[in-house]
């Protein structure tokens, strides 16, 4: 039987357009970044680049705020006190130089300051590789009960495995495993089929020899 394979060993096939690293798994950019660079080739970028750009944007944009709330042109002050509370986690009623540019176009209650944006960013990224490190655990445990268990056949064992490259596939192209019914389903509707297809030709060849 094969054994799993340690995917800190795997190289991927994508890089990143912003610190230029090379070969990296699909695991270190967001599932939007990639759906959207195989559709339409955007250039990636990297999760702890997509961070480190909202850090940089939040401290300008402080940087800016301070500048600007010391000029005396007024239509300018009257802008930078606009404010709004926050549709995030904080719900704080922050000034326009909190959010970026995105973030404030939206409707009111639906736009996040930047540190809320930054933290989601980075909970969802814990998030999922939590939960498919949880998930990975499951089905190497699972290969190793069935190696374990006298009543496991070859076919489960095998099986197991084909779920645990699955999912190390995964970490590696960002792509899910599909299940083909092809084998399945269609073996088993193929079957019926021939059969009833058998059974007509038999009795168009009864009739004929009559």
């Amino acid at each position: 039987m094969s054994t799993p394979v340690v995917t800190s060993k795997w190289a991927g096939n994508f890089d990143c357009g912003v610190c230029r690293r090379k070969r990296l798994m699909a695991d270190e950019f967001s599932k939007s970044a990639i759906e959207k660079h195989r559709k339409t080739g955007q250039p990636l970028r990297c999760k702890q680049c997509t961070a480190k750009q909202e850090q940089d944007k939040r401290a300008e944009a402080k940087a800016r705020g301070a500048s600007d709330n010391g000029a005396k042109n007024d239509d300018k002050n009257g802008d930078l006190e606009e404010k709004r509370k926050c549709a995030g986690k904080c719900q704080q009623i922050l000034s326009k130089d909190c959010y970026n540019r995105n973030q404030w176009s939206k409707a009111e209650g639906k736009s996040r300051c930047r540190e809320c944006v930054e933290r989601s960013i980075q909970e969802e990224a814990a998030q999922q590789k939590t939960s498919k490190d949880e998930k990975l655990q499951r089905a190497r445990k699972k290969v190793e009960d069935l190696k374990a268990s006298k009543k496991a056949t070859a076919m489960e064992i095998v099986a197991a495995e084909s779920e645990v490259a699955a999912i190390e596939a995964e970490k590696v192209t960002g792509l899910a495993p599909v299940r083909l019914g092809g084998r399945g389903r269609g073996t088993r509707s193929y079957g019926r089929g021939r059969g009833r297809t058998g059974f007509k030709r038999g009795s168009g060849r009864g009739t004929g020899r009559r």
